[in-house]
């Protein structure tokens, strides 16, 4: 099932997923009568808010505790939208989209549409944190973490007998006296060094402290939620339409792929699992796949399916990711 399209109705698809097994959604639902024909085909705007309601609940379930999701939407739903997901989720930006090369100008007529010209879209960006707020988020995502480090030095300590006070005198101050570092390692409140750690380490004995500082780093880092913005990304995303792809991908609203691949990239880590509940014309699974991560996709429309297939199967015959990750070139299920 993974590193596979699927053509299914996603809420098939989820069910098949395990628990809390999801780094990352990228959502791009329908927007409710805007582009494209997968946005008329509901009744009315309550069955609209009904479908978000359990795509919402649906994520709520797969999606890891250290878990991101980002949901695309338009100026005139976006508001409905996060205020359903704000109660599964907590937001973390509300981003806007910025198409730096949008043809709308050339169309565009004031004293017709009697509106501002419109070339942006909406990201609501979510960790998977709910009701919570400044110090007590804060401490949910950066102190909790630190417990494997904070747990087996407050065990080591204990077992060896010495005191906060006799360990802090391995780490004089400027001037001589003590300092509270080793008070906030075991609280959690920050983090001790490798270089820290092999001294009292040294200090202890070799009965003390015998795993391997790496081996509890590893740990902690699985704990946090990933998130390296090595672009300096920001709630603005001025990015470009990648129109030389849409016009190559039957599709109305293809999301460009330098973009995708920015919200990967610092928001997972290699192998981390992708749900696209949404699969369109492929972006969101070329692009896990250059970054080797792993994805599942699914698509309801057998237009849209065999538009992404072909996609996939092209990026496929491009790199070898796909073997490395798993997948079987031969198949990719219905």
């Amino acid at each position: 099932m993974i590193n596979e399209l699927h053509l299914m109705d996603n809420q098939k698809g989820i069910a098949k997923l395990a628990d809390k097994s999801v780094k990352l959604i990228i959502a791009d639902p329908p927007y409710y009568k805007i582009k494209g024909d997968f946005d008329f085909e509901f009744k009315d705007f309550q069955e609209y808010q009904d479908f978000m309601e359990n795509q919402a609940k649906l994520y709520k379930r797969v999606l890891a505790d250290n878990g991101s999701l980002f949901v695309y939407g338009h100026a005139k739903n976006i508001a409905y939208v996060q205020i359903i997901f704000d109660k599964y989720f907590n937001l973390e930006n509300n981003m806007t989209w910025e198409k730096i090369d949008s043809m709308q100008y050339q169309y565009y007529s004031p004293d017709l549409a009697r509106s501002f010209n419109s070339h942006t879209e909406r990201v609501l960006f979510y960790s998977n944190e709910i009701g919570q707020t400044g110090l007590e988020k804060i401490l949910e995502e950066n102190i909790k973490p630190l417990h494997p480090f904070a747990k087996y030095l407050q065990e080591e300590f204990k077992k060896a007998g010495v005191t906060n006070k006799e360990i802090s005198k391995l780490f004089p101050s400027a001037t001589g006296g003590l300092t509270g570092c080793v008070s906030n390692w075991l609280n959690g409140d920050n983090v001790i060094t490798e270089n820290q750690y092999n001294i009292i380490r040294k200090y202890l004995g070799e009965n003390y402290l015998r795993r391997e500082y790496e081996d509890l780093r590893r740990e902690y880092e699985d704990l946090r939620r990933p998130f390296r913005n090595l672009r300096k990304i920001t709630d603005i995303l001025k990015y470009s339409q990648e129109g030389h792809i849409s016009k190559q991908f039957d599709h109305d609203t293809i999301k460009p792929e330098r973009l995708t691949l920015d919200l990967i990239e610092t928001t997972t880590k290699e192998n981390d699992l992708v749900l696209i509940p949404f699969g369109g014309s492929g972006t969101e699974c070329v692009c896990s796949m250059r970054l080797k991560r792993q994805w599942v996709a699914f698509e309801n429309k057998k237009k849209y399916f065999d538009i992404a297939l072909k996609r996939i199967h092209s990026e496929y015959g491009k790199t070898s990711l796909f073997n490395s990750l798993g997948g079987r070139q031969d198949k990719l299920s219905a």
